[in-house]
């Protein structure tokens, strides 16, 4: 999936990606071309009167209307510039940043904040000058003799050789490229060629390696130097003091997430199960407008991308090397998207720019980015685009992989998950070697995926030439094939996962319409194909390459604007019309209709069927049943109910059962039937062993914030950090606190709804309610768990009891 950069309209090879017309009211934010934009400025709307460049800012029109095409239309509304946002300066995000620029040859306190090659960076100890320069190795190479080069021997990046008394270094892997013939050197890495010249080589005897001086901190020496520490010999390659050979950087990348969480929003549920999140290039001019797609098209969620490094060299993210990721204006299209229940998944990666995991050679900031993505974009999932060259990169796999890894286990520590997405190219034939290095890692390392999209497209091969065979379902089938030979391949790799459960980690992302590669054509038919599929194996995600690109255009023209298919072959959004109904509720139930949700919860070791009735429905002459294995349970007619508790969360009622273990097993089906009028079966649950013992899925949520246990006065205390909405006067969530894992599993703590908590108290702070209660009986290796009953029922954070936790 590739990316262009903000102001050009760049043709690539997988995802395609350029500037389209406006879409709808948005942010200014150095829009340029030659559509017809609307922008937000300083607290007034304005359209641009002809061809815009990013320079052309509205707040400088007014004095210079000759030249500035913005034209003032309007004052804008409170709740438009809440929506879209309202800058009020003529910066745009990925200006220079306003902090003092590095000194080599000053020295700095800890805490220190400062500017270099692009970035920002903040050291965590006193450096003296001439010390560590930020995003820099050490200045201190352990000294070896340069090898010759052979014509016969496989050289990778970062390998150095001499010849000819010059030394060169390879930049990528290389084999029989003479270093010292100009058609093979690439002095400034910019030309594709395999070697980097590097000078003339410098040779030490071993006489002058054994009586080079020993290091001395105080000393300040000059780029080239030999000392010996330690018993080895070290060169300067900087000018340095008070940096040992040893020593690592104390600067780190410094992004200021301030404020950030605020314009991205928050989402109102988990991320589906099963979900169609067509791909939005988010660093094009004009965006698309997500909450209006959501509300008039159906589609309720987005893949967005790309998040790269601001450079190959720069550890730092950046939606694609343009914007920065803590304030970029087009975060007002997210928070809009989420308060119509909408949300979004960010993917890390492409073919275009280096990602993270390339440029940043240290595991713990590479981690430490990942968790501050997830955190202050309050995501709920995200993914890894890898592909192009670095897919076969595995200096960078094997970072990514540890990284997330890493990550995983903290967010684990947290009581909280985040979906993993692996997104990865693939043939007919399924992954490629490459490919399945990538999962094969991280399966080694421990990371969790929680799914493996691959890029239906641009196979290359003669099978999926389709041009001009529309309803014969060639691109459809390549598709379908693909995803055949993905899911043998995954059986091998997770084989502790059953049939279904690697059906649901599969996702599938056709370019739609016309591809990259010459005679492949994504048609409706093969769109109509490829739904049917995803639909009965289940699948956990549709997605298309791209959101921009459904909608007709010239006919068989490749474009990242359209499809290049007629409006006859496929209208406006007519591939989003196919795949939006793929969407469907991904926690314990989360249905549409008369029930919102059917699931098993273990309490107090009673082991619970529940129901969440919309609750207008428990009403009238409605009537409604509900069986296991056609065995009557209990029953409704109008607003009363028989051999059932009930229990109101404001839309949605949940009639529970007191103990079933009696009738609960493996494998039994619970139905909830309406009997009057129209009767009709509404929704089926087929029991699980995990549903007995009460040991659900983590599903991520954003409304717990935090959960710890620590011991006070000799009591152990529980406390939950919940998002104050959730627990606002007269709102409806429901939740349950218990202990699981110890005799009397389910062991309840305390509970949560309509404002009010019960056997606790709570206490509200920076917008996070906290709620604390005693629990005497806990024990090290119990588990406490909050389990959200309405909306959509879940299990939204777990920790284990340490030892530590009850000192």
């Amino acid at each position: 999936m590739k990316l262009n950069l903000a102001t050009k309209a760049l043709f690539c090879m997988g995802l395609t990606c350029a500037a389209l017309p406006a879409f709808a009211l948005e942010a200014w934010n150095g829009q340029e071309g030659g559509s017809t934009y609307e922008v937000i400025f300083d607290g007034g709307v304005y359209k641009n009167a002809w061809w815009v460049g990013a320079s052309d800012c509205p707040g400088n029109a007014a004095n210079d209307q000759a030249n500035n095409p913005w034209r003032f239309e309007r004052n804008a509304t409170a709740a438009e510039m809440d929506k879209y946002g309202n800058p009020v300066t003529c910066e745009t995000s990925g200006g220079t940043v306003a902090y003092p620029a590095y000194d080599n040859s000053v020295a700095y306190k800890a805490g220190d904040v400062v500017s270099y090659n692009n970035a920002t960076y903040k050291t965590s100890v006193a450096q003296s000058a001439y010390g560590f320069v930020p995003g820099q190795d050490n200045p201190w190479e352990a000294y070896a003799p340069v090898a010759q080069w052979s014509s016969s021997t496989v050289y990778n990046k970062g390998d150095k050789v001499q010849k000819n008394g010059q030394e060169y270094e390879a930049l990528f892997y290389t084999v029989g490229d003479d270093p010292s013939l100009a058609a093979n050197q690439n002095p400034t890495g910019a030309n594709g060629r395999p070697w980097k010249p590097l000078g003339a080589v410098t040779t030490y005897t071993q006489d002058q390696l054994n009586k080079a001086p020993v290091y001395n901190s105080s000393t300040l020496y000059e780029s080239g130097t030999l000392i010996r520490y330690n018993g080895g010999n070290y060169v300067s390659q900087a000018k340095v003091q008070k940096v040992s050979p040893s020593d690592t950087n104390p600067w780190r990348v410094f992004i200021d997430w301030t404020g950030t969480k605020e314009k991205v929003g928050t989402p109102k549920s988990a991320w589906p199960a099963h979900v169609y999140a067509p791909y939005v290039d988010f660093t094009l001019n004009a965006q698309p407008d997500l909450a209006s797609l959501a509300q008039n098209q159906g589609v309720n969620h987005f893949t967005m991308a790309f998040v790269v490094s601001k450079d190959a060299q720069t550890c730092l993210p950046t939606w694609g090397t343009a914007y920065n990721i803590n304030d970029y204006a087009q975060y007002s299209k997210i928070k809009a998207l989420r308060e119509v229940g909408g949300d979004v998944m960010v993917s890390i990666g492409g073919a275009n720019n280096a990602p993270l995991a390339a440029s940043c050679k240290n595991i713990d900031d590479l981690k430490q980015h990942y968790y501050d993505i997830v955190d202050n974009l309050n995501l709920n999932v995200l993914d890894f685009d890898i592909e192009g060259t670095w897919v076969a990169d595995h200096d960078s796999i094997n970072r990514r992989n540890e990284a997330v890894k890493a990550v995983q286990d903290t967010w684990k520590s947290e009581g909280r998950k985040v979906g993993i997405w692996y997104t990865l190219p693939i043939l007919p034939t399924g992954l490629t070697a490459e490919g399945l290095y990538v999962l094969e890692d991280a399966k080694a390392k421990g990371v969790e995926l929680a799914g493996v999209n691959v890029m239906a497209m641009d196979y290359g091969n003669s099978i999926c030439q389709s041009d001009g065979t529309e309803g014969q379902n060639i691109h459809g089938k390549c598709a379908t094939s693909a995803i055949e030979n993905l899911f043998s391949q995954l059986k091998q790799i997770f084989t502790e996962k059953s049939d279904a459960e690697i059906n649901a980690m599969m996702g599938t992302t056709p370019m739609i319409g016309y591809n990259d590669v010459q005679g492949e054509v994504f048609y409706m038919s093969d769109a109509n194909l490829v739904m049917q599929d995803a639909t009965e194996r289940g699948l956990g995600m549709i997605g298309i390459w791209s959101m921009m690109r459904d909608q007709p255009g010239v006919p068989k023209q490749v474009s990242p604007e359209h499809s290049g298919l007629s409006e006859q072959q496929a209208s406006k959004y007519a591939f989003s019309e196919v795949f939006a109904p793929f969407t469907k509720g991904g926690d314990a139930g989360d249905l549409q209709g008369d029930v919102k949700a059917v699931f098993v919860d273990v309490f107090d070791g009673k082991q619970r069927i529940n129901v969440n009735f919309d609750s207008s429905k428990l009403s009238g002459s409605n009537q409604y049943t509900v069986e296991v294995d056609g065995q009557y349970v209990f029953s409704t007619n109008g607003a009363r109910y028989s051999d059932s508790e009930k229990t109101v969360y404001g839309d949605q009622t949940t009639l529970r059962t007191g103990d079933k273990s009696a009738i609960l097993h493996p494998g039994a089906v619970v139905t909830v039937k309406r009997t009057h009028p129209d009767a009709e079966t509404l929704a089926t649950l087929t029991v699980t062993d995990d549903m007995l013992k009460g040991n659900n899925p983590l599903v991520s949520s954003s409304d717990v914030k935090s959960l710890t246990v620590k011991r006070e006065k000799g009591i152990p205390m529980v406390y939950v950090g919940f998002e104050a909405d959730k627990l606002a006067s007269g709102t409806m969530s429901g939740y349950y606190a218990k202990v699981m894992g110890d005799e009397k599993n389910g062991n309840y703590i305390f509970s949560c709804y309509g404002g009010s908590c019960y056997y606790s108290s709570k206490s509200t702070k920076n917008g996070v309610t906290t709620v604390k209660s005693d629990e005497r009986a806990i024990s090290v290796g119990e588990t406490i768990v909050i389990e959200r009953i309405a909306p959509n029922p879940a299990t939204i954070a777990k920790i284990v009891v340490t030892e530590d936790m009850l000192k």
